[in-house]
């Protein structure tokens, strides 16, 4: 990863911190996305101290659940960046009850999925001119409740699992319907899931027996959620596998895979980012 440049969102704590600390040590520089920069100065010093890297750690202000802070993010990046190699969309939220974000959309669906589509295509030009480059979402097995009629659960009622569950099978189809129009780019575009990795951060707005359950659930150490994704970022094998979902550096059959559902999903998306 020497010379290369990746940015990843979601980096203080957790899988992403991890995936970071792996990818500097491989030589990588990093941009940090974060919404907090305090946070995140502290991960970037984290990051040094334990790779030992002389490579450019930056840290960048950006909240995933706004179209304003992603474009103001989208500005600042260029002007300090002239390339990307690598984009890894991480950052995620689970709420324990229903809310919205400054435009009225639910605030699993805006962070999680709207997040990832958002900033993709608006770096989309910056990967393809650094091409060959690549996207890795990080998404889960943990996926399912998709009701394309009701994405926000505006007529469900709300249940702040089912949405993290709905969100995580948009990431995938989302990465399938990206692949297919990216190939040929020189920019790949692939998901995977790390599994339970207990400690992150991702159940904080859960209610207080949720994250109790979860604290003592067992579950995996954050290198080993993060290996796959260290591993699809920087593999030189994967330089041109795309559209493909992986967990323990092993591709998966994807029940979710349905192309027009994909692109359904992908139209609503370019709809609530135009509104």
């Amino acid at each position: 990863m020497q010379g290369k440049h990746v940015l990843i969102t979601g980096p203080t704590t957790g899988i992403g911190l991890q995936i970071a600390i792996e990818l500097a040590t491989l030589g990588a520089g990093l941009t940090l996305g974060c919404r907090d920069l305090v946070r995140g100065a502290r991960a970037a010093d984290l990051i040094r101290h334990a790779s030992g890297t002389a490579a450019a750690v930056d840290v960048m202000q950006i909240d995933t659940s706004s179209r304003e802070s992603i474009g103001a993010f989208e500005r600042s990046f260029r002007a300090a960046r002239p390339r990307l190699d690598v984009l890894i969309n991480n950052a995620g939220v689970s709420q324990g009850e229903r809310r919205t974000d400054s435009q009225g959309i639910e605030l699993t669906f805006a962070t999680n999925v709207l997040g990832y589509f958002a900033l993709t295509n608006a770096l989309l030009d910056t990967l393809e001119h650094s091409a060959p480059a690549r996207i890795v979402n990080v998404a889960s097995q943990f996926a399912g409740h998709l009701d394309l009629d009701d994405l926000q659960f505006e007529r469900r009622a709300f249940d702040g699992l089912e949405a993290y569950a709905q969100s995580k099978a948009c990431n995938r189809l989302l990465t399938w319907a990206l692949a297919r129009r990216i190939e040929g780019t020189g920019v790949t575009a692939n998901a995977y899931a790390p599994g339970f990795v207990p400690g992150t951060e991702l159940t904080r707005d859960m209610p207080p027996d949720v994250r109790e359950a979860y604290r003592h659930r067992a579950g995996r150490t954050p290198h080993e959620g993060a290996d796959t994704g260290v591993w699809l970022a920087s593999a030189p094998a994967l330089e041109r596998v795309s559209g493909k979902f992986f967990m323990d550096r092993r591709e998966l059959a994807c029940e979710l895979r349905n192309a027009a559902l994909e692109e359904h999903l992908w139209a609503e998306c370019e709809r609530l980012i135009a509104g």
